[in-house]
């Protein structure tokens, strides 16, 4: 049986995959990565974590201090992606 993928390294996919359970800030979505030496979010596992915030509006990814790190276009409302889909409404 394949191990289920590990939705704390970066990726859309697991931007996505957080978006269910993830508390809204500021028209933000929270969300935890495994961190880099230079904390930025990692494709790898690490053995530290840290809180970042995705903006649908823009498709930015920031960090704690709210500096944008990445722009995701397959993440941004502006170019039809839709993150309310994915919301855990339960």
């Amino acid at each position: 049986m394949e191990a289920a993928p590990d939705i704390y390294t970066y990726s859309v996919e697991h931007v996505i995959a957080q978006i269910a359970n993830a508390p809204k800030f500021l028209g933000a979505y929270e969300m935890r990565f495994y961190i880099d030496g230079i904390r930025r979010p990692s494709k790898e596992k690490t053995a530290t974590m840290a809180t970042f915030y995705y903006y649908p509006s823009g498709g930015t990814i920031r960090d704690e201090d709210m500096n944008i790190l990445f722009y995701e276009p397959k993440l941004d409302i502006y170019k039809d992606f839709d993150p309310t889909i994915y919301e855990n409404n339960a």
